[in-house]
């Protein structure tokens, strides 16, 4: 498949009558993307807590739990607090919560569900101890590895004594270690891919086996990336996985093998505004619709290159992004087709998660019922 191919259309989704550019979600291939991932987790006996930072919405989080999901992962307190709202009742927050204010808001939300801390210092522990203590409670903690991504997290080595460290301080109750295995997208290759998650999952059960021998119980080895979930779950010794694009898949999903164009939830309807010469031409959907983003390995750019796939123009690619505008450029054989002003695209973002924060609704659709909206989160939620 590259930029050339003609590709199929089950929904008309570019005739849709939204204002553009609007994020379109398919709720039956989102349904069926949580079935299949809720279906391998339980065959394996591990936990599917999604990572709702992909949608920051209250309909589709409150769909995962009641399509098999466990929890909702989060990457801020504010999105806890908005899903607890939302009637979600376990929550992860994958980033340290810092602050005497903040940990006050993360102890006031123990009261009304289940939430887990990250932490990968000492410091930062201590400081959430203190705070729960003071109040007669404990924080539910899990220590962040970095399994080569190289972005937060203890190092494996280091990991045994600073959970133990940490499990001693009062006010904390150390329940697990959790890592972001990003350099999983990095992989040339299925094989690459798979051998890359499978490692990052076995490392981390040696380093919660090494934690166990120092007498500390760690019942949670949870691992969170979408590229690798399929793989890392049925890895022996994992208990918990945390993939955030899978439930709606990108391009990025679709060049690693993880999806196809059938089972991607989602598109970017965007509007031609101009075409002054046969080779080129622009869009209303710019950075602020789409991100900057470009495809996680140079060897997947080659085939999809550009900030999108547009799936019903086969050979124009989105070849520069302005704030507001999407500068397409002809990358197809021969003369290039046509794209009269007012023509609707239909584009396959690069990364989901990105749309879904810089456009803040989704009109759902489901056979034949009307669409609906789901909205996302206000601002409040992105503290």
């Amino acid at each position: 498949m590259n930029e050339h191919t003609a590709l199929p259309v089950g929904r008309d989704w570019a005739q849709l009558h939204v204002a553009t550019p609007a994020l379109v979600l398919d709720r039956d291939v989102f349904d069926a993307n949580m079935d299949e991932m809720a279906g391998i987790a339980r065959a394996v006996g591990a936990e599917l807590w999604p990572h709702a930072k992909t949608h920051r919405m209250a309909a589709a989080g409150r769909r995962q739990i009641e399509r098999g999901a466990h929890g909702l992962c989060v990457a801020k307190l504010g999105e806890a607090e908005a899903f607890a709202d939302a009637g979600v009742a376990r929550l992860f927050v994958a980033n340290p919560v810092m602050g005497s204010e903040k940990l006050a808001r993360a102890l006031a939300l123990t009261r009304r569900v289940e939430l887990t801390l990250a932490t990968d210092t000492l410091d930062a522990a201590a400081a959430a101890g203190a705070h729960f203590a003071a109040e007669g409670a404990a924080a539910r903690v899990m220590l962040a590895i970095d399994t080569g991504l190289g972005r937060e997290g203890v190092s494996p080595a280091a990991a045994p004594d600073l959970a133990a460290a940490i499990s001693a301080l009062p006010g904390v109750d150390l329940v697990g270690i959790y890592t972001h295995e990003g350099s999983t997208y990095g992989a040339t290759d299925r094989a690459d891919l798979a051998a890359r998650a499978v490692a990052a999952g076995e490392l981390m059960v040696g380093v919660a086996e090494a934690i166990r021998a120092r007498g500390i119980a760690l019942p949670v080895v949870s691992l969170g990336s979408s590229a690798s979930a399929r793989a890392v779950a049925g890895v022996p010794g994992v208990t918990q996985i945390r993939p955030g694009i899978f439930a709606f898949n990108d391009l990025g999903q679709v060049a690693l093998g993880n999806a196809t164009l059938e089972t991607t939830a989602v598109r970017v309807i965007a509007t031609v505004t101009s075409h002054p010469d046969p080779h080129r031409a622009c869009i209303d959907a710019g950075s602020k619709a789409l991100s900057s983003d470009l495809l996680p390995a140079g060897a997947h750019r080659e085939e999809w290159p550009g900030h999108g796939l547009i799936v019903n123009a086969p050979g124009w690619i989105i070849d520069r992004m302005s704030e507001e505008h999407g500068w397409l450029r002809w990358r197809g054989e021969g003369e290039p087709s046509s794209l009269p002003v007012g023509t609707r695209l239909e584009i396959v973002p690069n990364h989901v998660c990105m749309p879904f924060a810089l456009l803040r609704k989704a009109t759902v659709l489901s056979g034949d019922e009307p669409p609906v909206v789901w909205e996302g989160f206000g601002p409040g939620s992105s503290e």
